[in-house]
């Protein structure tokens, strides 16, 4: 069980790098959002007025990706996936171009309700992730890039959907805040689950230091989040060295010895939760 603690803490120390907000390098687009989501902007707001599009080359090809900051302040339902078309406008309000695929925040379903998709209150990622093979980033897609980097100005976010309905939820599925997961790994049930089981094992001096370590590797972690959310450069630097932090952390988790106690690990679910706050 100390290994299924390890593993899920190291785990937790990624996730916290992954789930920072990208900020932009030098091969990003950086734009100001215009989301017309008539119907829903009732119900969810944007948590940031800008983005940054990042490309990387691939050995295939290349991948696009960003992530937006956005909050549900009342549970709403859909009949359609809560997925959104982009496109690129110049300051002239004139379209560039639509970004490949879309964003999306992930939903849950219930079929009970006539609008069966929905988004429990809480805050949540918009995540745009596509790869496009070396024949399908053609000159022509490398050229309406290219645009977009040096001309773009907004980018408008749509409903994937036209016609698309959206209404409060009002059914009883169970949340699916966001800011209880990095990315797939759900930290507060997890470190929930280990500390039922090491309750009663004798904590080492080795968790608690390492706890004041994680603990101060989070509020850097959040700091560098907010400061990337509001377009500072300097994020990219700190990000860096909080890559450094993480490998040496993890380092120390798969090291030490003993097992925590029913007060560290209640100490590390709250770490855990209010870094889950923060990277929100």
């Amino acid at each position: 069980m100390k290994r299924l603690f390890k593993i899920g803490a190291a785990a937790m120390v990624f996730a916290a790098l992954l789930g920072l907000p990208s900020c932009g390098g030098k091969n990003a687009a950086k734009l100001e959002l215009k989301p017309e989501i008539e119907g829903l902007s009732e119900f969810m707001q944007f948590e940031s007025d800008a983005v940054a599009i990042n490309l990387d080359e691939t050995s295939d090809g290349v991948k696009l990706y960003s992530t937006i900051q956005v909050k549900v302040s009342e549970a709403v339902a859909s009949d359609w996936s809560f997925r959104f078309d982009a496109e690129v406008l110049d300051e002239d309000m004139n379209k560039i171009g639509s970004l490949p695929s879309d964003f999306e925040i992930e939903s849950k379903s219930d079929y009970d309700n006539d609008l069966h998709n929905y988004l429990a209150a809480g805050n949540y990622r918009m995540v745009y992730e596509v790869e496009a093979s070396k024949k399908e980033w053609d000159e022509d897609a490398q050229e309406t890039w290219e645009k977009i980097k040096k001309k773009g100005k907004y980018l408008v976010l749509k409903p994937g959907y036209s016609g698309a309905k959206f209404k409060a939820y009002k059914g009883t599925g169970e949340s699916s805040d966001s800011s209880d997961s990095f990315d797939g790994v759900d930290t507060i049930a997890e470190v929930e689950e280990v500390a039922e089981v090491v309750s009663s094992s004798a904590g080492s001096e080795d968790w608690d230091k390492i706890l004041d370590e994680y603990e101060s590797y989070c509020t850097k972690a959040a700091a560098c989040a907010k400061k990337a959310m509001n377009g500072d450069m300097s994020a990219m630097s700190e990000y860096t060295s909080l890559l450094e932090s993480a490998q040496s952390l993890q380092n120390k988790l798969e090291n030490a010895s003993g097992n925590l106690t029913a007060a560290q690990a209640a100490r590390l679910s709250k770490i855990a939760a209010k870094m889950s706050s923060a990277l929100m």
